[in-house]
C-alpha cells in the first residue's frame, strides 16, 4: 500500500456478504477533492468498475460469487504518478439463498493462543454429509489451509502474534455451489515470552591446550519451556566449528589444541520458536599452552657455609609449563654451568673455599626465549665447616589436603651435626598462627579449625652452632571443609566381547565414599542417551539394547560440594551384535559322487548371531551364486556333467552389515 498522509475510506450501502446480482454502492470517503479509479479482484483478474473521475461514488453489480477485493486508487489532479492513494476492502458474494445456516457455531480449543501453541477449529453442524473449506486470513488474502473434505476439524501451529481470523466454508456433497454456509472466527495469538541468557561462563579454570575446557550456559525461562542452544567455537583468524548444534544440553565440553584467543558463541532458541534464535551470547577467551612457569622454592639442602668436598643439594619447586627444564649455574672462584635438564635437583660439590652465586633458571621445553623465571642465592664454602645438618624425611598422617578439626601431626627426620633441636611456625593463609619454639621435639600436632592454606615452617640447628638456624624447609597443607569427590578406579567385568542384552555391572571406586555422590552420563556412538542424577549408588547395571561404541561419563562431588563435580571420568567399551563367526565347515552328504545324482552341502560354524550362509558354485571356471544369504545351512546340487567342482560357502551374523564374516571351499569331482 503506498503511504500518505491524505486519509481514504472505502464505504458500502450493503454489509458483506451479499448475494450476485446486489446492486451495491461504492462511496468514497476523502480528505481532499481527487480522482478515484475503482477496481474489483477476485481470483487473480481485476476489472475495473469506474475509472479515474472526480465523482466518488459507483454501483457495483457482482455476476458472480467469490471472495473479492475492492480497490480504490486516489490521484490528484496535477498528479504525473499512476496513483497518490490506495485503498482496499474485502467484500464476500455467495450464490447461497436465505435458509436455515448449515453451519451453527465454530469452537476453538482455546480463547487465546501463544506463538507455537496448536489451534484445533472445529465446525459444528447438524446435518451429515457435509464439506467443509478452512481459510486464514493473511496479508494478501483469504489463504486456504485446506480444501473441501469431510472433516469438519482443522489443527495447525500458530506462528505469528496478533488477531488471526479463520473462514470455514461449507456445502453439500450435491451442491454445485461453490459453498452454501460460511462463518468466520477471530482470536488473538500472543508473543512467546522474552528469552534471555543471563549467565555464561567456564567452569574450567586453567584453560590450557590438550586439556578439557567446560563451558555453561545458563537463561530465563529454563524451567517451563524447552529451550534450545547451539555452541560455535570462532578463532582469532574468524574461522568457525560447530562444537554442538541445537540441542538442550546447557553444557558443553572441547579439547583445544592450538593456543591463542577465541569466542565461543551460544545461540538460543525455543524449540517451537520459527527464529534463526532467539538470544545469543559470546564469550571472549584464551587458550594458553601451559601455566605460567613460576619457581616457588630454590634452596639447599645444607646452610651455608659448608666445607669444600661436601655433596651440596639444590631443590628447585617449579609451578606451571608442561615439559619443564632447568639450568644451574654457579659464579664464583670455580665456576660452573648445568645446561638445561630436566631434573629439578643439582648436585655440586666445591673444590675451592669462597663465596658463590648459585641461579637456577626455568621455563618450558617449547620457550623460545633463554628463561622464564630464575632466582638466585649465595653460598659460602669454607675448609673449616662442620659436618652438615641435613633433612632427610617430613612424615605426616595427610595427604597435602585434609579437612577442618581433623588432626594433623608431623615428625621431621634430620641427620647430622652434634645435638639438633627443632622450631615451629604455623601460618595460615600467610599470618601467624602458632610458634613452637626450638627444642629437641621433632614432631608437632595442631587441629586446623578453618579452611584455607597452611604453612608449617621448620627450622634446625645444631646445639652449639651460632646462626639463627642450620636449615629450613616448609610443609604445605590445604584444608577444606570436605574432602573432594575424587575417582580412584572404575570396574567392568574384563570380557572379550561385551555382547547386546548381556548385562554389564559398572562400580566407580572413590574416595571418602559415604559422602561422594556419583552421576552417570551414557552415550552411543557419541550421543548421549540417558543421564542420571547425582546419587550414593556406586554401582549401576547397564543391559546393552544395541550394537555400538559405548561412552561412560562418571562425575564425583562430595555432597557438600557448591560446584558441577570434584572430578571426572570416562570409559569406552564396544558392544557387538553377536561374537564373530568362525569355524566355518562343509560336510558333502555323498562319499561317491556321480553324474545325475544329487548332493547335499551342509555348513555349520561356531559362534555369531542368526548366521545366514550364501553358496556359490563353480563350474567350467564360472562361478555361479547358487543360493543367497538365508537361515537355511545347506544346498543341494545335481552334476548333469563330469569335470571338476568348487563350492564357496560365506558365512555372517544376520545383524552384520558386512559381506562375510567367515567361509569355506571345497572341491569334488565328478
Amino acid at each position: 500500500m503506498v503511504k500518505s498522509a491524505v486519509k481514504m475510506n472505502i464505504l458500502f450501502s450493503k454489509k458483506s456478504p451479499q448475494r450476485v446480482d446486489s446492486k451495491i454502492l461504492i462511496n468514497i470517503d476523502s480528505d481532499i477533492i481527487m480522482d478515484y479509479k475503482v477496481l474489483v479482484g477476485n481470483d487473480g483478474i481485476w476489472n475495473i468498475v469506474k475509472d479515474f473521475s472526480d465523482a466518488g461514488d459507483c454501483i457495483w453489480n457482482p455476476k458472480e460469487e467469490g471472495n473479492y477485493i475492492v480497490m480504490v486508487q486516489g490521484k490528484s489532479r496535477n498528479s504525473e504518478k499512476p496513483y497518490d492513494v490506495l485503498e482496499r476492502e474485502e467484500y464476500v458474494i455467495t450464490n447461497e439463498k436465505k435458509e436455515e445456516n448449515l453451519l451453527k457455531d465454530i469452537e476453538i480449543n482455546k480463547n487465546e493462543y501463544t506463538e507455537g501453541d496448536k489451534v484445533e477449529v472445529t465446525g459444528i453442524v447438524e446435518e451429515d454429509n457435509l464439506l467443509f473449506r478452512f481459510w486464514k486470513k493473511g496479508l494478501a488474502g483469504w489463504e486456504i489451509l485446506r480444501d473441501y473434505r469431510k472433516e469438519n476439524k482443522i489443527e495447525y501451529t500458530a506462528l505469528n502474534a496478533g488477531q488471526e481470523e479463520l473462514l470455514i466454508e461449507c456445502k453439500r456433497i450435491d451442491s454445485k455451489e461453490n459453498f452454501d454456509d460460511y462463518k468466520t472466527i477471530k482470536f488473538n495469538i500472543k508473543k512467546m515470552g522474552k528469552l534471555e541468557i543471563t549467565g555464561f561462563r567456564c567452569l574450567t579454570e586453567e584453560r590450557l591446550i590438550n586439556e578439557e575446557l567446560v563451558f555453561k550456559v545458563e537463561s530465563s525461562q529454563s524451567n517451563t519451556r524447552t529451550l534450545l542452544y547451539k555452541f560455535v567455537k570462532i578463532d582469532d583468524e574468524g574461522h568457525s566449528i560447530c562444537l554442538q548444534d541445537f540441542s538442550s544440553r546447557q553444557i558443553v565440553t572441547y579439547q583445544e589444541n592450538t593456543p591463542g584467543q577465541y569466542k565461543l558463541l551460544c545461540l538460543m532458541k525455543d524449540i517451537l520458536s520459527n527464529r534463526e534464535y532467539d538470544d545469543r551470547a559470546v564469550m571472549y577467551y584464551k587458550v594458553r599452552p601451559y601455566n605460567k612457569i613460576r619457581i616457588n622454592k630454590f634452596e639447599p639442602d645444607v646452610k651455608s657455609p659448608q666445607k669444600t668436598e661436601t655433596d651440596i643439594t639444590f631443590k628447585l619447586e617449579v609451578e606451571g609449563g608442561r615439559e619443564k627444564v632447568y639450568r644451574y649455574i654457579i659464579d664464583g672462584p670455580v665456576c660452573d654451568d648445568s645446561c638445561y635438564t630436566r631434573s629439578d635437583e643439582y648436585v655440586w660439590r666445591p673444590k675451592e673455599e669462597g663465596k658463590y652465586k648459585i641461579t637456577a633458571y626455568a621455563k618450558d621445553s617449547s620457550f623460545r626465549g633463554d628463561f622464564e623465571d630464575k632466582k638466585t642465592i649465595i653460598f659460602e664454602v669454607d675448609k673449616k665447616g662442620e659436618l652438615p645438618v641435613r633433612i632427610t624425611d617430613i612424615i605426616t598422617d595427610v595427604k597435602k589436603e585434609t579437612v577442618i578439626n581433623k588432626p594433623v601431626n608431623l615428625r621431621v627426620i634430620a641427620e647430622g651435626g652434634t645435638v639438633l633441636l627443632y622450631a615451629f611456625t604455623i601460618y595460615k593463609d600467610g599470618k601467624v598462627l602458632d610458634k613452637i619454639a626450638f627444642n629437641k621435639s621433632n614432631y608437632i600436632n595442631f587441629t586446623p579449625k578453618e579452611k584455607g592454606k597452611y604453612e608449617i615452617d621448620i627450622k634446625i640447628k645444631d646445639k652449639y652452632t651460632r646462626a639463627e638456624y642450620d636449615i629450613q624447609t616448609s610443609y604445605y597443607l590445604t584444608v577444606r571443609e570436605y574432602m573432594p569427590g575424587t575417582i580412584e578406579h572404575i570396574l567392568i567385568p574384563k570380557r572379550e566381547h561385551y555382547l547386546v542384552n548381556e548385562p554389564i555391572d559398572i562400580e566407580t571406586i572413590v574416595q571418602d565414599t559415604r559422602n561422594t555422590l556419583i552421576n552417570i552420563v551414557t552415550k552411543i556412538n557419541g550421543n548421549v542417551v540417558e543421564e542420571t542424577d547425582f546419587m550414593t549408588n556406586k554401582k549401576i547395571c547397564i543391559k546393552p539394547k544395541c550394537s555400538g561404541k559405548y561412552g561412560f561419563e562418571i562425575y564425583a562431588k562430595n555432597i557438600k560440594c557448591e560446584e558441577e563435580f570434584d572430578s571426572k571420568k570416562e570409559i569406552t567399551i564396544f558392544v557387538e551384535e553377536a561374537t564373530p563367526v568362525i569355524g566355518t565347515k562343509v560336510n558333502i552328504s555323498e562319499n561317491k559322487i556321480g553324474d545325475n545324482k544329487e548332493i547335499t552341502f551342509k555348513a555349520r560354524s561356531t559362534g555369531g548371531k542368526d548366521v545366514c550362509y550364501e553358496f556359490y558354485l563353480m563350474e567350467k571356471g564360472n562361478w555361479i551364486k547358487a543360493q543367497s544369504y538365508s537361515k537355511k545351512n545347506y544346498y543341494t546340487f545335481i552334476p548333469y556333467s563330469e569335470g571338476t567342482f568348487r563350492v564357496l560357502v560365506l558365512a555372517k551374523s544376520y545383524y552384520k552389515r558386512v559381506n562375510y564374516e567367515d567361509y569355506c571351499e571345497v572341491e569334488f569331482t565328478v
